[in-house]
C-alpha cells in the first residue's frame, strides 16, 4: 500500500513540475490530480487486496490455523477493509495538503455538505466490500465446481468466471467514478440535492445485505468444498 502511495505522489510531483515547467500551473491542480491519482490508485490497490484475500483461502499455512474457517474468513475480509480504510485515510491527508492553495476556490459551506461526502465514502466502501465478497463467492464456486469436472471443463469454467468477475470490477468502476464526480462537485459549488443522502444509504444497505448473504455462503463453502493446495 505504501509503495502504491508513493507511486502516486512521485507520478503527482513529476506531472506537477512539468506544468510549472511549461507554464501551465494552476492552484488547483495539485488537488485534482491527488483525486485523479488516488482514484487510480485505488483501483490497483482494490485489485492487489482481492487477490491477497483470495490468496488466503487456498493456503495451507493460514486455513492450518487453529481456528474456524468463520474466523478466518471474517478476519481475512476486516483486514482488508482496514487496510483499504487505511488507504482513504492517507488519501484524506494528501488531499487536504495538497487543497491548501485551493481553500479560496472550494466553496465555504464545506461544513454543510459533509454528511454528503461522508455518505459518499459509505457507499465506495460497501461497494468494495460487495467488490471483494462477490470475487472470494466466484472463486470459491469455481474451485468447488472443478473438483467434480475434468481439467478441460474446469479451466472453460474458471474462463467463464474471470469474465464475470471482470465485468463486476468495470460495473464497480464505473459507479466509484460516477459516485466521486458527484463528490467532487459539490465542494466547489456548495450545491447539492438533498435528497441523495437517503437513496445512497439504502443502496449502501442493500449492498451491505448482499455482502452478508455472499459471505454466508463464501464460509459454507470453506467449511464443506475448498481444501487448500496441494504441494507434489
Amino acid at each position: 500500500m505504501h509503495a502504491i502511495v508513493g507511486l502516486q505522489l512521485l507520478a503527482l510531483v513529476i506531472t506537477l513540475i512539468n506544468s510549472l515547467w511549461k507554464h501551465t500551473f494552476d492552484r488547483m491542480d495539485p488537488f485534482g490530480l491527488t483525486l485523479s491519482y488516488g482514484f487510480l490508485a485505488g483501483l490497483i490497490l482494490f485489485i492487489l487486496l482481492a487477490r491477497r484475500t483470495e490468496h488466503v483461502w487456498t493456503s495451507s499455512s493460514a486455513r492450518l490455523l487453529p481456528t474456524t474457517d468463520t474466523k478466518l474468513y471474517l478476519a481475512n475480509l476486516g483486514s482488508t477493509l482496514l487496510s483499504f480504510v487505511y488507504f482513504f485515510v492517507l488519501e484524506l491527508i494528501i488531499g487536504g495538503i495538497c487543497s491548501i492553495g485551493a481553500l479560496s476556490d472550494i466553496h465555504s459551506s464545506f461544513q454543510q455538505i459533509f454528511p454528503y461526502i461522508a455518505t459518499s465514502l459509505t457507499t465506495i466502501l460497501a461497494l468494495t466490500l460487495y467488490g471483494w465478497a462477490f470475487i472470494s463467492l466466484v472463486h470459491l464456486l469455481g474451485i468447488t465446481i472443478s473438483t467434480w469436472l475434468p481439467e478441460m471443463r474446469s479451466r472453460f469454467i474458471y474462463f467463464v468466471l474471470y469474465v464475470v468477475v471482470g465485468i463486476l470490477l468495470l460495473k464497480i468502476l464505473s459507479m466509484v467514478s460516477n459516485l466521486l464526480g458527484k463528490f467532487v462537485a459539490p465542494l466547489f459549488t456548495g450545491q447539492y440535492n438533498a435528497t441523495i443522502n437517503p437513496g445512497l444509504l439504502s443502496f449502501s444497505g442493500i449492498l451491505f445485505l448482499i455482502t452478508i448473504v455472499f459471505s454466508l455462503i463464501n464460509i459454507y463453502l470453506l467449511k464443506n468444498w475448498v481444501e487448500t493446495k496441494q504441494n507434489a
